[in-house]
């Protein structure tokens, strides 16, 4: 008994099977440059969630010679050759399937095979040459061999039909002979035969199925596609971003991800990728020289230049992603990018710029790569496909997309001297996330203490204190906005590493000592953080034009402040800079 009984029902069950398509019936088309003028509803149109037109022809099957021993299948081709002309003129996707809803009584097959539980796809060339008609015998004779299979293809040494090149039957049917479209719905999602880019007579050529890569995610990370992080030093831009990478990572989430750090020369060429010189060892070359007496050749083994193609981080994730979404693989890959605005970023991007406008996180619009790019994503998604999954042909990356598994997420500090501006085109293709001054998370800081040399009035001694780290260095952020500069000037909560907390520590300890006579330390070989960069950055980059504001007449320069914290003959750090008393807030906590 067949499954369905007319190509309405099995239109309606694939509608049904491919969730999240948009499918109709064409409206009359008359294109005069293609040489179309097709009525309507003579095929169906798919519409993928990543926005692909796929068209399909759908037709039922005859019956003919039921009076021989083997009776024939009999396929009419008007409607698909119309079908196949369209999708040739713009580059579509092209299905011609067949749905046999003759009995197997009635084509005289043995018990138990039933190929109304098929949906054939005919994949081959159909031009005028073709005819209108298909008749088709030994093809269906395979079903004898083939029972049980899911899907199988047919090629042209196993079918009587000179004008039909290859087939695939596709099992449309349980073990219980109930509708199960998976098959069929795996078919048009991950296949691409498009017959009329075949490069042999055979048209055996399988042309890779672009939207296999960017089928939509249906667990995506919560954070956005691009996301870009700003703020003042130290306000936890980078740790921001591992942290939500390691809370994935915690939940359960695969992901995998990849750093790099923009400069002013950093290029295209680096972050994307270049063809250029690379040694390779143990090669083996024939040579051959001619010398007086004649030639001699040989051979020479050792290492020697050769060029190909050098990926860079944006490939190398890129090329995981693919393989990734053909291995039905949930890993996320996100590519972290350190201090974007040091490096000409529209120009560093090159043509991947265009890749930046995203929809549900798959790129909105094509590139075509460079030759070298498309085979080295060829070569490296191939190499890391599981056992069983179809190796993608050589053409397959001839126009790419960014898909929805691949993040890129990136820092900047507007602030910083020297950085590059982001033009507004390149700004809009990014979600924000700021990070202020204010906001510390108590759970995640280093430690709230900074130990610094202060002058003691009642001891007559310079001591060193513990203050509390976050209330001094918010004493310095009012001075830096009262002075009129952006809030993206401020030092942020972790502006020291928790290393460089124990060198500022160790070091006060050690100039306090000196000046009591303690002890005689030798503090030339010692780094002093406090000094070396946040004054260095207060005086140099913030108030480089009008130290005044903030600091003592006497410590206009970075030689008298370092001597002072060297010396402190002066008293301690309260005689540098104009700060006031709530700067200086003991907090004798331990680390």
């Amino acid at each position: 008994m067949a499954i369905f009984k007319t190509v309405n029902d099995l239109q309606t069950s694939i509608q049904t099977a491919l969730t999240g398509w948009t499918t109709s019936q064409n409206s009359a088309i008359i294109e005069p440059q293609n040489g179309l003028s097709i009525p309507a509803r003579s095929f169906l149109v798919l519409n993928s969630p990543s926005g692909e037109t796929i068209v399909v022809s759908l037709i039922n099957t005859t019956l003919t010679g039921s009076d021989r021993a083997k009776p024939q299948i009999r396929i009419f081709t008007e409607k698909a050759i119309r079908a196949y002309q369209y999708a040739k003129a713009h580059g579509y996707r092209y299905f011609f399937l067949v749905y046999c809803a003759t009995s197997a009584a009635d084509l005289k097959f043995a018990a138990g095979i039933d190929p109304s539980q098929y949906v054939v796809s005919i994949e081959s060339k159909l031009t005028s040459q073709t005819g209108g008609r298909l008749d088709i015998r030994s093809m269906y004779d395979l079903l004898a061999t083939k029972s049980g299979e899911a899907f199988f293809r047919v090629t042209p040494d196993l079918h009587n039909c000179p004008a039909l090149t290859q087939g695939a039957f596709i099992r449309i049917c349980d073990s219980s002979s109930h509708a199960d479209l998976n098959g069929l719905k795996d078919y048009i999602q991950y296949f691409d035969s498009r017959p009329y880019m075949s490069d042999s007579a055979t048209g055996t050529r399988v042309v890779y199925n672009p939207s296999a890569l960017y089928t939509p995610d249906t667990s995506p990370l919560s954070m956005p596609w691009n996301l870009l992080v700003h703020g003042a030093p130290g306000t936890g831009k980078s740790h921001f971003l591992d942290e939500q990478i390691e809370n994935y990572a915690k939940s359960g989430t695969a992901t995998e991800y990849k750093r790099v750090t923009f400069y002013e020369d950093y290029s295209y060429g680096q972050f994307v990728g270049q063809y250029m010189p690379l040694p390779e060892e143990d090669s083996v070359q024939q040579v051959t020289a001619t010398i007086p007496g004649g030639d001699v050749s040989g051979t020479i083994v050792g290492e020697h230049i050769t060029y190909r193609f050098a990926p860079g981080p944006f490939a190398e994730l890129l090329a995981k992603s693919y393989a990734a979404k053909l291995n039905n693989d949930s890993t996320k890959f996100i590519l972290v990018i350190e201090e974007l605005n040091r490096a000409n970023a529209a120009s560093v991007f090159g043509d991947v710029f265009q890749l930046l406008d995203r929809k549900k996180g798959n790129s909105i619009y094509k590139i075509t790569p460079q030759r070298e790019f498309a085979q080295y994503l060829h070569t490296a998604v191939s190499s890391i496909l599981k056992p069983g999954v179809d190796t993608p042909p050589e053409d397959a990356f001839a126009e790419i997309q960014i898909p929805d598994n691949l993040y890129i997420w990136a820092t900047m500090n507007s602030a910083d001297q020297g950085v590059f501006p982001l033009d507004s085109a390149f700004k809009r293709r990014w979600s924000y996330i700021y990070r202020d001054i204010y906001e510390v998370d108590p759970s995640c800081a280093f430690r709230p203490r900074i130990c610094l040399p202060t002058y003691n009035s009642g001891s007559s001694k310079v001591e060193a204190v513990d203050y509390d780290w976050n209330l001094f260095r918010t004493a310095i952020n009012h001075s830096i906005i009262n002075a009129g500069f952006a809030e993206d000037r401020c030092i942020g909560y972790w502006y020291f590493s928790e290393e460089e907390l124990q060198a500022i520590e160790a070091y006060t300890k050690a100039t306090v000592e000196n000046k009591n006579g303690l002890s005689a330390n030798n503090l030339t070989a010692m780094p002093n953080p406090l000094v070396d960069k946040l004054y260095a950055y207060l005086l140099q980059d913030v108030f480089r034009n009008t130290p005044s504001s903030f600091f003592h007449d006497n410590f206009s320069n970075l030689s008298k402040i370092r001597q002072q914290l060297k010396t402190l003959d002066n008293g301690g750090v309260e005689v540098i800079c104009n700060l006031p008393n709530t700067a200086y807030v003991p907090n004798p906590s331990t680390p």
